[in-house]
């Protein structure tokens, strides 16, 4: 596909409110071959939680099933992650020379048996000093409240790096920012078809619904970092692979380049 008619306004509109939502960036044959290569995933999930027990705990896969780094092993997600017109998305989004990858992960709810994601910014479980890396948020199915929609507060990453909430036991998000309590903050759901998808500032307060239908909700979530995001050691199943030291640029085979200007 060409590349996508990101505007002037929806990049301002991103700077301004941490989020923004896009139509139709994938076809629905490319969201078909990632549906299958995340059934894959998730067969093989069954068979390893099989084996040798489950590797989240019960509750949390009631928030959600989530999977990360599946471009290392799954040719049709692979081909998703270096997908240059959702990167170069990214990279325009962010007003970035380059983006590198962070990390995929799928995430499922559950039909019937879910719980909501609680309200949270996605830094503080993140390895890195600066507060630029953004998330692609592909919906996999059409996305409704009902099923499990992503919220997101407008212009809350404006309110600073807060607490990581425990999901299983969340903390209450607002009440870790005195400005956050005392502004008037109103919710968006963002209903999706399935290959369009929402960007996200990782200090955007989100969170999404349970998941109330007879039907897995699945999304695909892509991790960017823009040039120049250094390494801080908060422990990480992704940034504990890479051996960096405090200060050290994200950068090498584990955090390949995905679009460049």
């Amino acid at each position: 596909m060409s590349e996508y008619p990101l505007t002037e306004e929806q990049i301002k509109f991103y700077e301004a409110n941490g989020y923004v939502k896009l139509e139709n960036v994938l076809a629905l044959d490319q969201v078909e071959e990632l549906r299958k290569g995340l059934e894959l995933a998730a067969q093989d999930r069954k068979r390893r939680d099989k084996a040798a027990g489950p590797l989240q705990d019960a509750n949390y896969e009631k928030v959600f099933l989530q999977m990360v780094n599946l471009w290392e092993f799954y040719p049709q997600i692979k081909d998703y992650v270096f997908n240059k017109r959702v990167a170069e998305i990214a990279r325009r989004l962010s007003r970035s020379q380059h983006v590198r990858l962070w990390h995929d992960h799928a995430l499922i709810k559950r039909p019937q048996d879910s719980s909501a994601t609680a309200w949270h910014q996605d830094l503080p479980y993140w390895p890195m000093k600066q507060a630029t890396a953004l998330s692609c948020w592909m919906a996999l199915d059409d996305v409704t409240v009902e099923n499990g929609c992503m919220h997101f507060i407008p212009g809350s990453h404006k309110l600073g790096r807060l607490g990581a909430i425990d999901l299983i036991n969340p903390q209450d998000l607002f009440k870790l920012s005195p400005a956050a309590e005392k502004q008037k903050l109103e919710a968006v759901p963002v209903p999706l078809k399935a290959g369009s998808c929402t960007f996200h500032n990782g200090l955007t307060f989100h969170c999404a619904g349970s998941n109330k239908t007879d039907r897995p909700r699945r999304a695909m979530v892509t991790i960017y970092m823009p040039a120049g995001i250094t390494y801080t050691k908060v422990p990480h199943i992704v940034g504990d692979r890479a051996n960096l030291k405090e200060g050290e640029e994200l950068r090498g085979d584990l955090f390949p380049i995905l679009a460049q200007g």
